[in-house]
């Protein structure tokens, strides 16, 4: 038999193909899974899948593998004998090679059909060697465009593109290829999430060695191996919250079913809510392949911890599922009918395992915040050491109730703890605090209302700093003005920094290298009688130090004064570099009576700041520093301009409401 003899043939309602491969598989991976299902069952070692780089005219699918392939007459009873069931037509749960049978239905050779027009397929057989290629064009099949909707009754000869017979050195090529064309795709594939979401379909990963699947060249990926995981069940259990009769395997947790069924599962926590749908919830699969997507066992709301199902991804090995003699899964294997007698046993122990590991999660993320809490707000712990012990019980009761809330991130948590101690300190929502220490769970409604009224408090609360920081401010500017820069009030902005800039908050007095600044400062500024007679100030904060030089009284500084500062700065760097230590970043600030104004002065000034040499005259480091404590009180009250204590702060009425 030669080509021109070679017939094939199908018979079928046409209506058939639309509800076994149009209507059930209309996404990629959806439908090529079907399609490496039949490669595992053909005792494939490997599947090359290539995705398109683009849609249109031309763009193609294809799907390789090295298993057994087909011989002319096993296309026709296999593959195109609708309904074929591996497992009773062939008698036996195994493929040749050993390995437990995916396929049941004998369906998903259509699946390609939701997502392309034409499937071409090429096959060897491995005990013949004969090569056989035809195509299915599934307008043909449905008869679409022609007066008989669908095919029906008659068989319908099917297109062989060509035929080999028998040849023993065509068998090393065994294996199947097959080729979407006309493709129906909406947009075209991304390889890296069609290999995230293929490796959720399958458990091929433990038999790696034996079976491989490659998209565009590279293997699929598990997810767990690629992404951060917060809690992993079973290995996260403490030994006496292991459940009883379980054990451990491979990370996997091991259990018997009341039916006498065993299962495998894991499940994960991940630190942030899943927005994957593929990933968020329960997979059960059976032989290796998915019988139901993620689900949470049909659990309804109102449980405790309930929002930890946000956070899960699990997957449950059920093999007993898919060995019944009345098949448990649905056409398209996305989901088991959990009201057959057989699934209760699985969907029961799942609801209890699940509420079981949502109150551990609850539990474990409160303390697991707490925990980090304490480790962040170490700069509190005199504050909270300041409380009395009842005090401190309290506020540290009402901060453990706040880390219940899995919703709030680590940094909104941070500044929620911060506000409640900002207003315990200041007297404000003791009453809400005291609720919130005595409440084990809080509503979203209760959340933001108090979210709401402690940003109002704790604005309020800076809001009154910065008003005494001006005030402040305008009576260090008066002494200025009358020239009476004693002492101690140098000694007095030393200690408070900020009082001249917000930006010098976090800056605290370096005594460490307060000789090396002195020595110096006595070689580059020559003992001139126009400095004062020790170094002023030495701030520090992380790796930058901040030298602050204050020139006497009555003083004008000059272009000599400005060149050596200059020189100041630049020999500090030199010898702090020189001695390794712990500063990367050494910047000053010159602040003198007056600054003369010749041609060209302005510029040195302009330059000098721009390398992090500030000079300036007492009026424009004071207007300067009102101005930005002043943008700041301005941000504060527009937090809460509604407030009557905020407008009574900044001197404004508050407005009456409109009717």
């Amino acid at each position: 038999m030669d080509s021109a003899e070679a017939k094939l043939y199908i018979r079928f309602h046409g209506r058939v193909i639309e509800h076994l491969g149009i209507d059930m598989y209309q996404s990629p991976v959806a439908a090529i899974a079907e399609l490496i299902s039949n490669a595992w069952d053909a005792d494939a070692t490997e599947v090359r899948v290539t995705l398109p780089g683009h849609l249109g005219e031309g763009a193609e699918i294809h799907i390789v593998d090295d298993g057994e392939g087909m011989t002319l007459t096993q296309c026709q009873e296999r593959y195109l004998k609708v309904g074929y069931n591996r497992r009773t037509d062939r008698g036996s749960e195994k493929t040749p090679g050993g390995r437990p049978v995916m396929g049941r239905k004998g369906i998903g050779k259509f699946a390609g059909f939701g997502i392309a027009g034409i499937l071409e397929v090429e096959t060897v057989s491995r005990e013949t060697g004969e090569k056989t290629v035809f195509r299915l064009d599934v307008d043909r099949l449905t008869g679409e465009g022609t007066e008989d909707r669908y095919a029906y009754g008659t068989r319908m000869e099917v297109e062989v593109l060509e035929y080999l017979p028998a040849s023993e050195g065509r068998k090393a090529d065994h294996g199947t290829r097959i080729k979407l064309q006309r493709l129906t795709l909406k947009r075209t594939p991304n390889p890296d999430r069609f290999r995230e979401s293929m490796a959720r379909r399958f458990l091929l990963l433990e038999r790696v060695g034996e079976f491989s699947v490659l998209v565009n060249g590279l293997p699929i990926a598990s997810e767990a191996a690629t992404e951060d995981i917060e809690f992993d069940f079973p290995g996260d259990y403490r030994e006496d919250e292991m459940p009883v009769g379980m054990r451990i395997e491979d990370g996997w947790g091991v259990e018997s079913l009341r039916n006498g069924a065993e299962i495998r599962w894991r499940f994960v926590f991940y630190p942030q809510p899943i927005r994957d749908d593929d990933l968020t919830g329960v997979s059960i699969f059976s032989h290796h392949k998915l019988a139901q997507r993620p689900f949470f066992f049909n659990l309804s709301g109102g449980l405790g911890g309930q929002q930890a199902l946000s956070y899960l991804s699990g997957r449950v090995k059920a093999e007993y599922i898919d060995d019944q003699e009345k098949d448990l899964i649905s056409t398209e294997r996305q989901r088991i009918n959990w009201e057959a007698e057989e699934a209760l046993p699985l969907l029961d122990w799942g609801q209890r395992r699940l509420k079981e590991l949502m109150r551990i999660w609850q539990d474990r993320r409160a303390s697991a915040k707490v925990e980090a809490m304490n480790k962040r707000l170490t700069p509190f712990s005199a504050r909270l050491d300041r409380l009395e012990n009842y005090e401190r019980r309290i506020v540290q009761r009402a901060l453990k109730s706040i880390a219940r809330i899995s919703v709030l991130s680590d940094d909104e948590f941070t500044d929620l703890a911060n506000a409640i101690l900002t207003a315990w300190e200041g007297g404000r929502l003791r009453d809400l605090i005291d609720r919130l220490a005595d409440s084990a769970e809080l509503d979203s409604q209760e959340l933001v209302r108090i979210l709401f009224e402690s940003r109002v408090m704790t604005a309020l609360h800076a809001a009154e700093r910065v008003k005494v920081q001006l005030n402040l401010i305008k009576g260090l500017e008066e002494r200025v003005q009358r020239h009476e820069l004693e002492l101690a009030v140098r000694d007095y902005i030393a200690e408070n920094p900020w009082l001249i800039s917000p930006e010098w908050e976090t800056f605290e007095k370096e005594r460490g290298v307060s000789g090396l600044v002195s020595e110096v400062a006595k070689d580059s500024l020559d003992k001139e009688e126009a400095w004062n007679a020790r170094v002023d100030l030495v701030l520090s904060s992380g790796d930058q130090l901040l030298v602050l030089e204050f020139m006497r009284p009555g003083v004008t500084a000059d272009w000599d004064h400005i060149g050596r500062f200059e020189r100041y700065v630049l020999t500090l760097r030199d010898a702090i570099a020189a001695r390794r230590s712990q500063f990367r970043d050494v910047t000053g600030v010159m602040v003198a009576d007056r600054l003369e104004r010749p041609l060209g002065f302005q510029a040195k000034l302009k330059n000098l700041r721009s390398q992090g040499m500030d000079a300036t005259d007492w009026p424009g480091l004071l207007e300067r520093a009102k101005r930005q404590w002043q943008e700041y009180f301005d941000i504060l009250y527009n937090r809460a301009p509604e407030d009557a204590r905020m407008a009574s702060l900044a001197d404004r009425p508050k407005e009456a409401p409109q009717d």
